[in-house]
């Protein structure tokens, strides 16, 4: 298993949040071996497999497994016998783990009772195989409006900053409880939302299109491997242009930005 290293990306300090890292591996000749731990945010347009896709395209080779389900928490993960077996399958590169999308920007008390312990166990549980396994918390995109339900009990979550800004300091905060990193996908969101309003990221108040689930992808394969997008796959189904917008936005906050290239 190659052995990945941590690497501090200045130019995202103010967007993360502070004393977060942002995990970053170097290209390997291995096969990289990657379990994502999910729910629909990961099934939605097949998000593993365009990871995958995008590697491929710029040499890496990865190997996923993906274990999702709709509406899943990160507590019902914990609780399936079926996660714990493939927690224990192998020697996973990265165990990535992301949580229902409206836990996070609830309320710290809600939080600390709903999400954080799941979060450690699953993280120490992927750990068992091999210490040197990387978890790696999938920082996900908050609802296009906000979270309307939960709004009336906490007025911070019914815009869409303020449900992105909970959600991404719980995310910092798991990754440090744990000895883990992120995958910016929130704060790359948040940036498309404002320099690219023509592109539509959405296919509901709170899903996905396939250029949301590209930039997804472009997002955790930079953050995964030190590499930029620029000139990576495409998925066909994008409009003309899309996916270049993405993957220079991607560089450009990933990267350029933080004087990495």
């Amino acid at each position: 298993m190659k052995k990945a290293f941590f690497c501090t990306l200045v130019g995202l300090a103010s967007l993360l949040g502070p004393a977060i890292d942002v995990f970053a591996s170097p290209p390997s000749p291995e096969t990289s071996k990657i379990l994502f731990v999910g729910n629909s945010l990961t099934l939605g347009n097949d998000l593993p497999g365009l990871v995958k896709s995008i590697a491929a395209s710029k040499g890496v080779s990865i190997v996923t497994r993906t274990t999702a389900k709709g509406s899943a928490r990160l507590e019902h993960h914990a609780e399936n016998p079926q996660v714990k077996t493939l927690l224990d399958e192998t020697a996973w590169d990265f165990v990535v783990l992301q949580e229902h999308s409206q836990l996070p920007a609830l309320r710290d008390e809600d939080v600390a009772q709903k999400t954080l312990p799941y979060a450690r166990w699953l993280a120490e549980r992927a750990r068992l195989m091999s210490p040197e396994t990387e978890v790696v918390f999938y920082m996900a995109m908050a609802h296009r409006d906000g979270d309307q339900f939960n709004k009336k009990n906490f007025s911070k979550v019914g815009t869409y900053a303020g449900m992105q800004q909970r959600s991404n300091d719980t995310y910092n905060k798991m990754a440090r409880q744990n000895g883990a990193s992120v995958v910016p996908v929130g704060v790359v969101w948040s940036q498309m939302r404002t320099s690219h309003p023509d592109v539509n990221l959405y296919i509901d108040e709170r899903h996905p299109t396939v250029a949301g689930s590209y930039l997804a992808a472009c997002v955790f394969f930079t953050t995964l491997f030190s590499q930029g997008c620029e000139g990576a796959y495409q998925p066909m189904a994008l409009a003309d242009g899309t996916g270049l917008k993405i993957q220079n936005l991607s560089d450009d906050v990933l990267l350029r930005n933080a004087g990495i290239q």
